[in-house]
């Protein structure tokens, strides 16, 4: 499980989210009366005339919630102010659709959740002394919801880069720039989609991400082949726009569905603008399948796998469907690095670290599935050392076909560091069979382990470091205050991958034919700083042989993206490594894990021979020893 950018998942349900408490934030105080919503609403993304009693303000109730209601007006022609705004009551009565009311109260800047890193919605609270809300008439027609289409659509860059969208000294909103400013000037307001195509699937919290269809003719966005837009260097799609069924139900639907009719009401939550549906959209298509992958006869696979929080208690079907993915959807990969493996009761913090009867389950399932005889290999952490759910003890770990795979080493302990020599004849020796990279490095902190181990693989030595680099959690949000956002989760994934890199570089200088690999759940892009240690230690990502629009393992508010990944070394590559991201997880409602598997294939391993200058150079060095010995 990661959290790229921000929060994935809201950590209340529905209700709760929706009772939330913000923080209002005061700019100005006295009395004032005006024209319009527009006036209210400003240039910017703070109004002007926040923590002012305004009164009599005019509009359509365009739609009504649980705490309020939002009412719109005929506009006032400036497209840089909204025509709308949302009333707060409480529980206290509301009007209905259609009514014409004026609105008394104090304006206010609403900042939902009460956080730093969230922007503001402008509301009138109408429920502070004085505050109320009259009819004038009913049954009134709705104002024009705008319509995004061809002509009008979101930017895709997502903001200007002032330091604080907020508090940038004259700053005026940029719409037809960035998006967060084309969807603040349409904040509150009706608003409606003609035609969209989803970007990952509906979230648990009734959340679909959607993109424009004419957005994606837009110059600089890559839309992925199975529908959706996949994020690039500097392309984080602002187009992207989430609907949410807070006042009607969204469709079930899963990445590259195409929807019709997406009507409803501008606002702002959880880092994310968002459309409140006022009536369920059409689904015009939604028959995306999973992938299936296949290994050719006599070739060698290697996958990696986030099986996200997979405990020793879970559910029998959870491991069935594990293994029957593994073994129809990944082609029944000979050697499988895992990550997010729990120990033998979940998420039961009660200090078992043990990870047996997780990974037997496991074992037992994926036997089933593909008739063969697959055996494991992990190292046990400290308790509560290794980040991820608390008394999970997530870890990484190995499957491997015992006809095709072997292993003969010592398995380390949790604070057992792997490290490396040169053989008389120019090959790696390793201290351990299976242990982790440096474990006392503070890069690890609270963080997983990289797991080492040697396999041996069609008479070959290969050596697989399997890893889950530290998360996303704690980044600024794309739509928040702070621009550009700053994603501080980033110095630790470099420090991890600093790591890994000097290890591999000691590996390489004893042989730079070796074949070794670096995989897992990286949580970065392939393009992302952090990782670029591993290229300067002189490993290919195979992310990157792969189309542009194929680069994406996981789904994140809309954003395709890859945060698996495979690195091989020189001698791997040259064997002709094929590499393919299996989209069988991150595109459906429905998915075994949040991740979706990655697999390299082979022909056969190839032998780490060793350069013929580091064999002389190696029998120099014996035969000096040697030689020395006689003469004493």
């Amino acid at each position: 499980m990661n959290t790229p950018f921000r929060t994935r998942l809201h950590p209340l349900g529905r209700a709760a989210r929706t009772a939330l408490a913000g923080s209002l934030l005061t700019l100005a105080a006295g009395a004032t009366l005006a024209q319009s919503i527009g006036t209210l609403q400003g240039t910017g993304h703070l109004s002007t005339f926040a923590n002012s009693s305004v009164s009599n303000i005019a509009g359509v109730v365009t739609a009504v919630a649980s705490n309020g209601f939002w009412f719109q007006d005929n506009g006032d022609g400036n497209p840089l102010t909204s025509d709308a705004l949302f009333v707060f009551r409480g529980s206290a009565s509301k009007p209905l659709v259609g009514d014409a009311v004026l609105v008394t109260g104090q304006l206010q800047e609403f900042r939902p959740g009460g956080s730093a890193t969230n922007l503001t919605l402008t509301q009138i609270n109408a429920t502070v002394a004085g505050g109320l809300f009259t009819v004038q008439t009913s049954g009134n027609a709705l104002p024009a919801a705008r319509i995004i289409d061809t002509g009008f659509l979101p930017p895709s860059a997502i903001a200007a880069a002032v330091g604080n969208v907020e508090t940038a000294p004259g700053y005026v909103l940029q719409p037809t720039l960035y998006s967060m400013d084309f969807y603040e000037s349409l904040e509150g307001m009706r608003v409606t989609l003609p035609s969209a195509v989803s970007s990952g699937p509906r979230n648990s919290f009734g959340e679909l991400t959607l993109v424009p269809t004419a957005a994606l003719s837009q110059p600089g966005v890559l839309q992925a082949s199975r529908g959706g837009v996949v994020i690039g260097p500097g392309q984080f799609n602002g187009m992207r726009l989430q609907i949410d069924d807070r006042l009607a139900a969204t469709p079930v639907a899963n990445s590259g569905a195409v929807l019709s009719n997406v009507t409803g009401v501008m606002d702002y939550a959880f880092s994310n603008y968002e459309l409140l549906v006022t009536s369920t959209p059409t689904v015009v298509s939604n028959n995306l399948t999973p992938e299936v992958a296949t290994i050719p006869t006599g070739h060698f696979g290697l996958a990696s796998y986030n099986v996200e929080n997979l405990g020793g208690n879970a559910a029998p079907a959870r491991f069935t469907a594990i293994a029957n993915q593994l073994a129809t959807n990944v082609g029944a990969p000979h050697l499988i690095s895992l990550q997010e493996i729990q120990d033998n009761n979940g998420a039961t913090n009660n200090g078992i670290v043990a990870a047996d009867v997780t990974l037997n389950t496991l074992a037992t399932a994926l036997n089933s599935a593909t008739g063969r005889s697959y055996a494991w290999v992990t190292v046990n952490g400290v308790n509560n050392a290794d980040g991820g759910e608390p008394g999970g003890n997530i870890r990484q770990a190995f499957m491997y076909d015992t006809a095709r795979v072997s292993f003969a080493g010592v398995v380390g302990g949790a604070l057992d560091a792997v490290s490396a020599i040169a053989s008389p004849s120019g090959q790696i020796v390793l201290n351990l069979g299976a242990g982790r990279i440096d474990p006392t490095n503070p890069a690890f902190a609270n963080s997983r382990k990289p797991l080492v181990t040697e396999f041996t693989v069609d008479g070959q030595q290969i050596i697989v470091i399997a890893n889950h680099f530290n998360s996303k959690g704690g980044d600024q949000p794309l739509y928040g205050p702070a621009q550009p956002p700053v994603r501080s989760s980033e110095t630790q994934r470099l420090a991890q991958a600093q790591a890994v890199a000097s290890f591999v570089q000691g590996l390489l200088a004893i042989n730079p034919n070796a074949n070794i690999v670096v995989t897992g759940d990286l949580n970065d892009f392939q393009f992302a700083d952090s990782l670029a240690p591993l290229a300067a230690a002189g490993l290919f990502n195979l992310t990157d042989t792969l189309p542009e629009n194929e680069r994406y393992t996981y789904a994140f508010e809309g954003n395709l993206q890859a945060l698996d990944h495979t690195w091989v070394s020189a001698n791997l590559r040259n064997a002709g490594a094929v590499y393919d991201i299996v989209h069988a997880n991150s595109e459906f409602v429905s998915q075994v894990s949040d991740h979706d598997p990655v697999l390299m294939t082979l022909g056969m391993v190839p032998a780490p021979v060793p350069e013929p200058a580091t064999w002389l150079m190696m029998a120099l060095g014996m035969a000096g020893l040697v030689a020395r010995a006689r003469r004493r």
